[in-house]
C-alpha cells in the first residue's frame, strides 16, 4: 500500500526525497555527454529554473504550450535515470534544453549554461515553502528547523558555493548569468539575452510573445504544466509519501512575513557563508553588490 502520509519532521522528508530520487541517480546524471549547442538551465533550487526552461522553450518553439510538464521536454538530468528519460534523444526542437542544479564543477561539460542568482533569504523562504506541503507536513518542520538542516549540508552541494563555481565563469562565452531580480524588474531584456546566447534570431513579436508567455500571471494560468507531474508519478511507483501534491511552482508571490521569518542565528549563517565565498572569493560584500555588478553588462 503507497504511502499517504507526508512526513512530519526534516529527516523523514530527507528520507522520502531518498526514496523517490536515490543518491545514485543524481550521481548518473554527471555521465551525461551533451552535444555542441546543447543549453543546460542550471540555478540553484527556488532560484528561476522553471522560468528560464519557459523562456528557453518559447523561444525555440515560437510559444509552443502543448506539453504536460516542462520537465518533460526541457529533463532535469541529475534525476532523468530515475524518471526513465532518455537524455541522448531529440527533443524535436533546436536546441535542446535541460535542466540542472549543478554546480559549474560538477556539471557535464561540452553545453552552453544559463544561471540566474536570487537574493538568498528570499531562496531559503521559497524552498521551504515549497516543500511545505509537498514533501511535509504544513506545521511539523518549522522554518527554523528545516533551514537548521539545510544549513549542516556538505559544502559543493549548498546554494553559496554553486553561485560561487558560476560567478568564477562570468567571464564565459558558454555562460549567462542573470539575475532574478533584473528579471523582476523587466523581463523583456532577459529574454532578448536568452534568446542571443541560445542562437535564436529572435524578432519583436517573438520577445513579445514569449515575454507574455513567461510572466507570473501567465505562467500562473497555465500552472499545471509546472507542477512536477513527473515527479508525483515517480513518487506513487515507489510508493513514497505523495510528493509535490501542492500544485504548480509559480506562486502570486503573496506571503505572510511574520510566518516566514527568519531567526537571527540562521541570518548569522548565512551571512557567515557569504563572507567565505562571495566577499573572500570576489570582494562582493552583498548579493546587492552582485545584482549591480550583472546590471552594468
Amino acid at each position: 500500500m503507497p504511502e499517504t502520509r507526508l512526513p512530519h519532521s526534516y529527516d523523514e522528508m530527507m528520507a522520502a526525497r531518498r526514496l523517490i530520487f536515490p543518491p545514485s541517480t543524481f550521481a548518473r546524471g554527471k555521465d551525461f555527454q551533451p552535444r555542441p549547442g546543447d543549453v543546460i538551465i542550471t540555478p540553484w533550487s527556488k532560484s528561476g529554473t522553471t522560468w528560464i526552461q519557459q523562456i528557453v522553450h518559447g523561444l525555440r518553439s515560437g510559444g509552443d504550450m502543448d506539453f504536460d510538464d516542462i520537465s518533460r521536454i526541457s529533463p532535469w538530468i541529475e534525476v532523468a535515470d530515475a524518471l526513465g528519460i532518455d537524455l541522448d534523444a531529440d527533443q524535436g526542437w533546436w536546441p535542446r534544453a535541460f535542466k540542472s542544479h549543478y554546480s559549474y564543477i560538477d556539471v557535464p561539460k561540452g553545453a552552453r549554461y544559463i544561471v540566474s542568482f536570487r537574493e538568498p533569504r528570499s531562496v531559503m523562504v521559497s524552498y521551504y515553502r515549497f516543500h511545505e506541503g509537498s514533501l511535509f507536513e504544513p506545521g511539523t518542520v518549522t522554518m527554523a528547523e528545516y533551514l537548521a538542516g539545510y544549513l549542516k549540508r556538505e559544502r559543493g552541494k549548498d546554494y553559496w558555493t554553486h553561485m560561487e563555481s558560476w560567478w568564477s565563469q562570468r567571464d564565459s562565452d558558454d555562460v549567462l548569468l542573470l539575475s532574478f531580480e533584473l528579471m523582476q524588474e523587466d523581463l523583456r531584456p532577459a529574454v532578448g539575452k536568452v534568446a542571443d546566447f541560445i542562437g535564436i534570431d529572435a524578432d519583436a513579436d517573438l520577445v513579445d510573445l514569449v515575454t507574455k508567455q513567461s510572466s507570473r500571471e501567465f505562467m500562473l494560468e497555465h500552472g499545471d504544466r509546472f507542477d512536477d507531474l513527473l515527479h508525483r508519478e515517480r513518487a506513487a511507483a515507489v510508493g513514497a509519501p505523495a510528493a509535490y501534491a501542492s500544485g504548480s511552482k509559480i506562486t502570486d508571490g503573496n506571503f505572510d512575513p511574520a510566518r516566514y521569518e527568519l531567526t537571527p542565528d540562521i541570518l548569522l549563517a548565512m551571512e557567515a557563508n557569504w563572507r567565505d565565498t562571495m566577499e573572500v572569493g570576489f570582494g562582493l560584500s552583498s548579493y546587492e553588490e552582485l545584482v549591480e555588478r550583472q546590471r552594468e553588462t
